[in-house]
């Protein structure tokens, strides 16, 4: 075996546990979403959401905002049961065919699983406490192209990239195109080069509260550029299933740069700050979509019946 190869086959290794939308993404989507909710709503989350287990949070109790990030934080947990949860594997192809949902499990499922569990009003506060959390961060999970999207590459996990200057990758973890679409509302075109934008916070810089800090400040940015009546989207069919193909529909046509070839996974691809800028403008419209509909399945599941 050549050494490209080897290294391609590390990566795809290393690489298997990739996030879709990084802690501060799904940060996003739900301080977005928390403008939407209804006043009951955020009364009643906002009292389930601290009974989450907060050990991999610095012990700090979750909020609606930093909520998003658990079912990530968990992955630290020895024998995490949902790696399976956060995708769905629908295959590119050139042939213009409906794409079919897999069977479960996977992330189509999950929120219906957690739809269900929220739906049925007759749980313990900590199963309440757990299914919100999940819903919050599976319908942000479903957004993010790569995690509807294969080419038989592990929703680009085996696509080796150069050229993005990431700072937060998590350990062991080398620069592949997974990686980058989980940041990529954070990159952009700069000085002719792809740069960062701004930063992440760390675990012990998250938000206490919704409103707080770079996550507040930047929602709102993506809030104002893609405002709900702005998104014809959000009036169309609004279930896991079509929000899998929309995301699946964008992955196959936008979310490889034009020179990734599907059958070499040997070849390190430098990206261009023009992929970059579009991936931004994509990325940013997703999460606004994201957060748009978490805050209308939680109001729907959540407010008080009439």
């Amino acid at each position: 075996m050549n050494r490209t190869r080897f290294v391609a086959l590390v990566a795809l290794f290393l690489t298997a546990t990739s996030h879709a939308w990084d802690a501060a993404g799904h940060m996003l989507v739900d301080q977005i979403a928390w403008e939407h909710l209804k006043p009951e709503v955020r009364e009643r989350v906002a009292a389930l959401l601290p009974q989450l287990d907060d050990s991999y949070n610095q012990h700090k109790p979750y909020n609606f905002v930093t909520a998003g990030a658990w079912m990530d934080d968990m992955r630290s947990k020895k024998g995490y049961a949902w790696a399976k949860w956060h995708y769905v594997t629908l295959p590119c192809s050139d042939a213009a065919t409906p794409v079919e949902i897999p069977e479960p499990p996977n992330v189509v499922w999950a929120i219906g699983q957690a739809m269900e569990k929220l739906k049925s009003r007759e749980s313990a506060v900590a199963d309440d406490s757990q299914a919100l959390a999940m819903l919050m961060h599976l319908i942000g999970d479903v957004h993010q192209p790569l995690h509807a999207t294969d080419r038989d590459d592990r929703g680009g996990n085996g696509v080796l990239i150069h050229g993005v200057p990431f700072t937060d990758l998590w350990p062991g973890t080398i620069p592949n195109l997974h990686a980058f679409w989980d940041k990529s509302y954070r990159f952009d075109l700069r000085d002719g080069r792809i740069g960062q934008e701004w930063e992440a916070p760390y675990e012990v810089e998250r938000p206490s509260a919704p409103g707080e800090g770079i996550i507040a400040i930047e929602a709102a940015k993506i809030a104002a550029r893609f405002p709900a009546e702005s998104l014809p989207d959000l009036a169309k069919d609004q279930t896991p299933e079509s929000w899998a193909r929309e995301s699946h529909a964008i992955g196959c046509k936008s979310a490889y740069p034009a020179d990734a070839d599907p059958s070499d996974n040997t070849h390190v691809i430098t990206l261009t700050p023009e992929f970059a800028h579009v991936a931004r403008d994509i990325a940013e419209r997703q999460i606004a979509l994201a957060g748009y509909r978490v805050a209308r399945v939680l109001n729907e599941l959540l407010a008080p019946a009439k």
